[in-house]
């Protein structure tokens, strides 16, 4: 069987039960779910270090500013 997902060895031993891979698959579903989700959180502090890197860059001792008087 040809998927996308990473099955772990014991995925097709004999004393694996339909049971224990549905249980996997679901479980796997949601890793990759919340994964590929984005939170209010984690929104808020890509903006933080954004601001941060761009604060850091404009810096005086970074940045000529002979060019812009």
């Amino acid at each position: 069987m040809t998927t996308d997902y990473d099955l772990p060895s014991w995925f097709w031993d004999e004393d694996t039960t339909d049971a224990d891979r549905s249980r996997w698959m679901t479980q796997d579903r949601c890793r990759r779910q919340a994964r590929r989700q984005t939170m209010p959180s984690l929104e808020a502090m890509q903006r933080r270090v954004d601001r941060l890197e761009r604060r850091i860059e404009a810096r005086a001792d970074t940045v000529d500013v002979e060019e812009y008087r």
